[in-house]
């Protein structure tokens, strides 16, 4: 065959193969991402499907290159030797690094009760830093570097960087340990006694966490900070407590059994109102001007929109009720008697 025809002839063939696969590859791909039986295949193919769909293309490039190199640069043909490994070594590093961005995905269609304990967020970062290390020690024999060397180097250099670097080692650590203790995740609300801190959860990094207040400004926190303060977590209260005071007239006393009976049904039928929890109506003390009464609850509705809508739904029925029994609520008054009247 003659060697100009030969020259486009390879690299058109090799083209229209490598448009075939890419289009039975795609086609197969598809497949499984719409895949409602098996959730987990679906993410999976997601999560990789752009670089599986790049491999056909990769795979022309470096056979294309090296052949060209063969005929016109030979002496460049190491050097595409080189770039192939690097490609492979790289590439398979690529994909799972991409699964693991999808891990928390990935876990949910696991139903488990191993999968609830565990933090996607720590399996993702840990197989993050295993892609890293490996990729590390594959360039270093890839370039012919001694890994016994190099893990020595690391070690004197370990020790160097940890005395450098201690407050970010510390972050990075601590980012590591809130990953395996989980006092918090992403989109919870927290709060600190001991700092000035309340907001919602948006990012836990390796070295910083980002929590969005309710103004709606970031606050960027040290990880290793958590490590010595106190962190309350109301994102996890199985409910929240209501306690409220309300005052009736002194004239109605007699009504108080029949009043706080009534409330007491209400509470027991309400929805929202978590009756496992110890509850109570109750004639607390003799006011100055009113008999102080006292309700407690505990509303299963833990955000602070839904908790303040059953409140008022709450305290609403308690007016209600005071109204049906002829009773009402006690205002401040003063008695004046003057010319033996009495003028209230």
């Amino acid at each position: 065959m003659d060697f100009n025809l030969r020259f486009f002839i390879e690299p058109f063939t090799g083209f229209i193969v490598c448009f075939i696969c890419y289009l039975i590859l795609k086609k197969i791909i598809n497949y499984n991402i719409a895949n409602d039986k098996h959730p987990a295949i679906s993410i999976f193919f997601k999560s990789i499907k752009s670089l599986l769909l790049y491999l056909p293309w990769v795979i022309f490039l470096l056979i294309q290159l090296r052949s060209f190199c063969e005929i016109y640069f030979s002496d460049y043909l190491s050097d595409i030797l080189l770039l192939k490994k690097i490609i492979w070594l790289i590439y398979p590093n690529l994909i799972i690094w991409n699964i693991s961005l999808d891990i928390k995905s990935l876990l949910k269609t696991t139903k488990t009760r191993w999968a609830k304990n565990i933090s996607p967020l720590t399996i993702a970062r840990i197989i993050q830093l295993m892609v890293i290390v490996t990729t590390v020690f594959g360039f270093a024999q890839l370039f012919d570097h001694s890994l016994s060397g190099f893990l020595a180097l690391g070690g004197i250099g370990g020790i160097v960087l940890g005395l450098a670097a201690r407050e970010w080692l510390a972050n990075f650590f601590g980012g590591l340990m809130l990953m395996v203790d989980r006092p918090f995740s992403e989109g919870d609300w927290i709060k600190s006694p001991d700092k000035q801190l309340e907001g919602n959860v948006e990012k836990v990094g390796w070295r910083l966490t980002r929590i969005r207040t309710f103004d709606r400004r970031p606050i960027y926190v040290p990880n290793s900070i958590f490590n010595g303060i106190i962190i309350e977590n109301p994102t996890r209260m199985r409910n929240r407590r209501m306690i409220e005071n309300f005052g009736l007239r002194y004239q109605d006393i007699e009504k108080l059994p029949q009043i706080f009976d009534k409330i007491t049904a209400y509470i027991v039928s309400a929805d929202n109102i978590d009756i496992t929890e110890p509850y109570y109506v109750k004639f607390m003390r003799y006011d100055e001007s009113s008999l102080l009464c006292q309700i407690r609850v505990h509303i299963t509705k833990i955000d602070r929109i839904g908790f303040l809508s059953v409140q008022e739904k709450t305290l609403l029925a308690i007016a209600k009720i005071v109204k049906e029994e002829n009773a009402d609520f006690a205002f401040p008054t003063r008695t004046v008697i003057t010319n033996n009247k009495q003028d209230t």
